[in-house]
């Protein structure tokens, strides 16, 4: 199973898993919200989602986006 699968079969955005993942580490759900520029909502759907995946599907996107991310930090 591959990343744009599993996004796929939970109804998740890359771009928004991958901001999700960086700021609830540190953040509350509203905090979070304001600061990717989504809803409350849309921050709550993405951590039922996420507690619905099996643990190496979740595993999966967590490092897969994470590495994204700070490749993306490194190079600004």
């Amino acid at each position: 199973m591959d990343l744009s699968t599993i996004l796929e079969k939970y109804g998740l955005s890359k771009d928004t898993a991958k901001e999700y993942i960086d700021t609830i580490t540190y953040l509350n759900q509203t905090k979070t919200a304001e600061e990717i520029g989504v809803s409350r909502d849309t921050v709550n759907r993405y951590k039922n989602a996420f507690a619905q995946m099996k643990p190496e599907e979740r595993s999966l996107i967590i490092a897969s986006l994470a590495q994204e991310k700070l490749l993306e930090q490194a190079t600004e």
